[in-house]
């Protein structure tokens, strides 16, 4: 048992305060806990193009990649509809739900702090390099190489020394480098990550957060050495699990080492990863009110994503849905909307209309986005926060698998209401 490490931040008044002490499980004893800190909104960003090169070491490759879904681009009308939802909540002085949750980490020695975005659907560590005078770094806190006494350039097994990211709407680029990497006062390790000497103005101008810590599998990653989930084994002996709990409350967290009992409120429902890149696990059909409708044909997967703050899926799909859910534009039959379901087996993973529908005084609109994901990690939806914050979701990297649990906001009643979610 570590002692939990505890959150202080400026941000707090937006979010969420210090984790408490850890209950013992005899499921499975948590390593540490990280309090997740939310923000209302995120901006919408425009195209961006980073110009002019990186200062290279001689001979040096340079990594191109690109990630999908962070930051992923949605379409004018999609993002009108949204935008008209939560212009009507605020309006009407409604609660908006939370958008993106971020908590601290430390790099270097001695450590220098950083908020960084804790996700699912990529698989590196970047914050912004002391050497990046670009307004996509100016708001943030930035790794000074020269202020650590631990601190190395590296180049990766394939020669390559830096890279260059692109995001749906934005992009980075940056110098590897290897550093003490704290996660809490006891779990620290050696870990390579980006520096970012460039980062385009949107969206990284107006994001609260200043960097990305990627959880997702190593092909998502620069190199060895450089994926924070099979280092927290590998060079910290941690349990290979981790888990998310988010609310709209106080309370959200991310828990390294395991998942903690008292935040279900029904078993856990485990599914295998399909595709080891983002934590993607295959669903057997989707059901309205539990009945499956036959639109799978036992080919939909499912990228669970801690990093995006939507539902997506193919467009085909979405576009059925769309018209089968038939959600009047006034809201005259909200409350007869069905239940969306995604079933697992014999398991039906539940979304109330709360879930996946847009509503506000200015009116309903079905909120899954279309994002086509090509082959062969696509055809797939992404499950974001509407989706977390309903269940528990459990990362499991020795299986590889992902387990779904209610979670438990609201104590009995949550446990009471379960049967009618999974």
């Amino acid at each position: 048992w570590l002692k939990p490490w505890r959150l202080r931040s400026s941000w707090r008044r937006n979010g969420l305060g210090p984790a408490q002490s850890a209950h013992k499980s005899s499921a499975m004893k948590p390593f540490t806990r990280l309090a997740l800190l939310s923000a209302l909104a995120v901006a919408h960003a425009r195209a961006w193009t980073i110009r002019g090169g990186l200062r290279l070491r001689q001979g040096a490759k340079v990594a191109r990649r690109h990630e999908a879904l962070l930051f992923a681009r949605t379409s004018a009308r999609q993002r009108s509809a949204r935008a008209r939802a939560s212009a009507g909540l605020i309006d009407q002085m409604k609660v908006v739900h939370k958008t993106a949750y971020w908590g601290q980490v430390s790099l270097g020695n001695p450590p220098q702090p950083f908020k960084v975005i804790f996700d699912t659907g990529s698989g590196n560590l970047i914050v912004p390099a002391a050497t990046c005078n670009m307004p996509g770094c100016a708001p943030h806190k930035k790794y000074d190489p020269k202020a650590s006494s631990g601190s190395s350039l590296v180049t990766n097994e394939r020669g390559e020394a830096s890279s260059e990211i692109s995001f749906g709407t934005g992009q980075v680029a940056g110098n590897f480098y290897k550093d003490k990497l704290c996660m809490a006062e006891a779990l620290c390790f050696e870990a390579s990550f980006i520096a970012a000497e460039k980062m385009s103005p949107e969206p990284f101008r107006e994001i609260p957060f200043d960097g990305i810590m990627g959880l997702g599998f190593k092909d998502l990653s620069m190199g060895d050495g450089f994926n924070v989930v099979d280092d927290l084994a590998v060079r910290a002996g941690a349990n290979s699990v981790f888990s998310f709990f988010v609310s709209d409350g106080e309370d959200s967290e991310v828990t390294f080492g395991g998942y903690r009992p008292e935040r279900l409120a029904s078993d856990i429902v485990w599914a295998p990863v399909k595709v080891e890149s983002w934590w993607q696990v295959a669903i057997d059909d989707i059901t309205f009110n539990n009945v499956p409708k036959s639109l799978c044909g036992g080919k939909c997967q499912v990228a669970v994503d801690t990093g995006t703050s939507m539902l997506a899926g193919p467009s085909d799909l979405v576009d059925k849905l769309s018209s089968m859910v038939d959600a009047k534009e006034d809201c005259s039959n909200f409350d007869e909307l069905p239940t969306l379901g995604f079933q697992i087996g014999d398991t039906v993973l539940n979304l109330r209309p709360d879930d996946y529908m847009d509503k506000s005084p200015s009116g309903c609109s079905f909120s899954l986005m279309a994002l086509d994901v090509p082959p062969p990690k696509g055809p797939v939806f992404i499950f974001g926060d509407p989706f977390l914050r309903r269940f528990v979701t459990i990362y499991d990297r020795s299986k590889p698998a992902v387990g779904f649990a209610v979670a438990r906001h609201n104590g009995a009643a949550d446990e009471a209401a379960a049967s009618s979610l999974i």
